[in-house]
């Protein structure tokens, strides 16, 4: 082979690697690109929500957003649109619209608010898992109060603080088993043996401590449209085998 075909190979091989560099280096610029817009373009500022239950408002939720560090509108929507959800405790479920590189739309199942406690005029709502997600000066109807837990500290998205831990786990364990029977109570409350009793209708139904809480519910479930009838207290501190409890009366039965 000629020099002057050698060096004309060379030269080739030369130009087809610039052009490989300039490719490349082209292909990389693209990418830091996408990714600097991905990171730095879609700062979330600003989230609107639409729910079942309108426990929280947009500003809780944008604050809930902000302490959960979820910044990012496109990371975000992406996920819930490939059904990966950020897991959120406002919600059981939801979807996520992109409304611009800043803004969502939430809209979803709230998960429902097991008890407040009042301190200082502010209701402290929490789930169950005792996490306050709600602080208000403000009263949300069908939500129970609890009594008697005695919080040493009280703070938005953050598990309450209690003297006694298992004060918390067994009115956690009580509000999520009642829950499911679909009572409308009217107030729990839990003595310093953490005994329970909770307020339906005119009746308080002494649960005391969680020990077969099962057995004591499905009894009381048994009884429940015979019971209410009265006003007084209804003992079922111990699980009875054959179902049956003392309910000491305060008056004489309804007509």
């Amino acid at each position: 082979m000629s020099q002057e075909k050698r060096r004309g190979r060379k030269k080739h091989r030369r130009r087809k690697l610039k052009k490989w560099v300039k490719v490349s280096f082209l292909v990389i610029v693209i990418i830091v690109a996408l990714i600097l817009i991905g990171i730095f373009g879609f700062k979330l500022q600003s989230v609107t929500c639409t729910s079942d239950l309108d426990q929280f408002t947009d500003q809780e939720v944008n604050a809930y957003m902000s302490e959960q560090k979820i910044d990012n509108t496109l990371v975000f929507w992406f996920k819930s649109l490939i059904g990966e959800n950020t897991p959120l405790e406002l919600y059981e479920e939801y979807k996520v619209k992109l409304l611009s590189p800043s803004k969502v739309k939430i809209t979803g199942y709230e998960k429902k608010l097991q008890g407040y406690i009042k301190k200082d005029k502010l209701y402290y709502y929490f789930d169950e898992n005792g996490t306050i997600l709600k602080i208000s000066d403000e009263k949300i109807k069908d939500i129970v109060p609890v009594k008697g837990l005695e919080a040493t500290e009280l703070k938005l998205f953050k598990k309450i603080k209690v003297k006694d831990e298992k004060s918390l786990e067994t009115i956690l364990t009580v509000t999520s088993s009642v829950e499911a029977y679909n009572y409308k109570v009217k107030q729990y409350s839990i003595n310093k043996n953490n005994e329970v009793t909770m307020n339906i209708k005119n009746v308080k139904v002494q649960l005391g401590k969680k020990t077969n809480l099962d057995k004591k519910l499905k009894d009381f479930n048994d009884m429940y449209k015979n019971v209410i009838k009265y006003k007084g207290t209804l003992n079922m501190k111990h699980a009875s085998e054959d179902g049956s409890y003392t309910l000491k009366k305060s008056e004489e039965k309804k007509k």
